[in-house]
Parts: structure tokens; sequence; C-alpha cells
């Protein structure tokens, strides 16, 4: 069974938490529970953990400053933050201090928790297979897991992908094509893009198209339905339709308005 020590300033959360998630399912034990950072490493100095799983936004210690900490005297501990979908600055930062994984909090709403610990039982056996509990040995042998590689890992596949978005923006791209081109499951991938864009797939890959189709209708002449193809739409009428939703006019009154506004610049 990994240990695992439990972090949230806000009573309420944590103890639901605690007492919602199936933990012995998936090979946990709840080992500790702190209000505070300081009141973490209080309980480190005289329990081994195996699983720091922490808020981010605390008072006085926040969940960064813990991992720092963490990381520096306890390295053979998995690392998981705890946090909302806008906090998207700071689970960056934790997983490059070496994070294997985030929980956001809405997952939990929507009674997601078994998903959410096998996610984290699979990094965890990914990370420090040698790690596993052997007959006769502790469950909590020290891996030679520290380093943030596998965070970096995960960093690099999210990025590979919205890289993959901008550059092939024309063509038919589904959430399972572009999560196979980054190495993710289908619905990990979902997640991800959501936490680090704030958006789901799909809104994020209409922002690339209609950001490039406004470009189209500023910069040239082109026919609507020449910019509709480029811009990933083949169909001229369904372009129309998700332009206007997004800019509250057809791409011909864009361009007619850009139009009006550019001569009134060049007229001054």
């Amino acid at each position: 069974m990994y240990k695992v020590l439990v972090v949230d300033d806000d009573h309420l959360v944590r103890k639901g938490f605690i007492g919602m998630m199936p933990w012995n399912k998936y090979g946990f034990e709840v080992a500790g529970e702190a209000g505070s950072g300081k009141k973490a490493l209080e309980l480190l100095t005289g329990e081994r953990m195996d699983v720091l799983i922490t808020d981010l936004a605390m008072p006085l210690m926040s969940g960064i400053e813990l991992f720092r900490e963490v990381k520096k005297l306890y390295p053979h501990m998995h690392t998981v933050v705890l946090t909302f979908h806008q906090d998207f600055e700071l689970i960056q930062e934790s997983l490059r201090l070496g994070a294997i994984d985030y929980i956001t909090k809405t997952e939990l709403e929507h009674e997601q928790m078994d998903e959410v610990l096998a996610r984290i039982r699979t990094r965890i056996d990914e990370k420090s297979p040698r790690n596993a509990p052997v007959a006769g040995l502790p469950a909590n042998i020290p891996p030679e897991s520290a380093s943030g590689a596998d965070s970096d890992e995960l960093l690099a596949c999210v990025r590979k992908a919205l890289d993959y978005m901008n550059s092939k923006f024309d063509h038919e791209l589904t959430l399972s094509l572009v999560a196979k081109e980054a190495n993710m499951s289908r619905s990990y991938f979902a997640r991800c893009i959501k936490d680090f864009t704030g958006k789901t797939f799909q809104e994020h890959l209409r922002e690339i198209r209609i950001s490039y189709a406004r470009t189209m209708l500023e910069q040239t002449r082109k026919p609507i339905y020449w910019i509709a193809a480029k811009s990933g739409y083949p169909n001229e009428k369904y372009f129309c339709k998700v332009f206007k939703a997004v800019t509250g006019m057809l791409p011909s009154e864009y361009r007619k308005k850009f139009d009006i506004y550019k001569n009134g610049l060049n007229m001054n």
C-alpha cells in the first residue's frame, strides 16, 4: 500500500476528498492529512509517506513552496497537485518541479474518482516500477523517484499537440487523431488541453481556424469559399455559421467593416 499525505487548508474539501476516494481499491492508504504546508512538513518528519497530494493555493506556505521542500528533503515521494482549472501557471510550475500528475477539483465534482486514482497509480508504477511491493520487503523502498523528466515529457506532449493543431488546422482534425500525434490517450489529452488552455479541444481548434480566417479576410481579397476551405471548413455555409457565432458577423460583413476601418485610417 502506498501511504498518502493529503494537504488542503480547506477543512471541508480535505475531509470530503479523503472520504470519497476509493483509496484501497488502487493500493493507497491515507496515512496523514494537514491543513497547511508547515503542518505537512512536521508530519513528514515523524512518518514516511510515499505520495503527497496538495492544494496549490494555500496561505503562508503555498503548495509550490511545499513541493520544493519535499523534493529537497524527501526525493522518494511522488507529488500530485490538487487544483482548479485557472491555476494553469501553478500547474506548469509544479510539473517542472516533478509532480507526476494533477487532479482538478471539477473531476471530483463529476465523480471521476476511480479514473483519477487509477491514473495516479499507473503514473507511479511507470515512474518507479522497482518501487512495487516485493514479498518480505517494505513497499516504500526509495527509487534512485528523482527528477522532473516525466513532467517535462507531459508538457512536451501537450505542446506537440498544440503545434500540430496550429500547423494542420486546415485539415480534418479529430480529438483522437491529435491525441495519437501527441502519444496520449484520447481521454487524458482531452483533460490536459482543457486544463492547459482553458478550452475544450473543439473550442481551441475553432479559435485557431477563425483567427486565421479573420486574417485572410483582412489581408486578401480571396473569395469566402476559398478562405473557408483554407481555414479547415470545406462547407462554406457551415463556416459562415461558425464565424458569425464567434465574431457576431458573417465573413462578408466582417470584411466590409474592416475595409471601412482601414480606409478611415488611410484617410487620416
